[in-house]
């Protein structure tokens, strides 16, 4: 999917637009993921978030497969479990 379509759903999902502690909008969501691919163009880079939902605060990824602007999805862990995985990105040297 496109960024942009990424955004709309992530938004959707979120609880008042709440991203990593802070207010966004959909646009404001939408420049902060790209900006954080900007330079990027090899496939399976990953971005890590955090998204307000109604059962809290989860650690999430966005997902880079190509080349293209269609090459994008997000990952939302169902369980705290997997979400220590994701936290673990965030130590883990690649």
């Amino acid at each position: 999917m496109t960024i942009h379509e990424l955004s709309k759903q992530l938004y959707s999902l979120s609880v008042a637009g709440y991203f990593n502690g802070e207010k966004f909008t959909r646009r404001q969501l939408e420049s902060h993921i790209a900006s954080a691919f900007r330079g990027t163009l090899k496939a399976g880079n990953r971005y890590v978030m955090e998204i307000a939902l109604p059962d809290g605060r989860w650690l999430f990824t966005v997902n880079r497969f190509a080349n293209t602007s269609d090459g994008f999805d997000y990952t939302i862990p169902d369980t705290r479990e997997e979400e220590a995985k994701i936290k673990a990105l965030l130590i883990t040297p690649v």
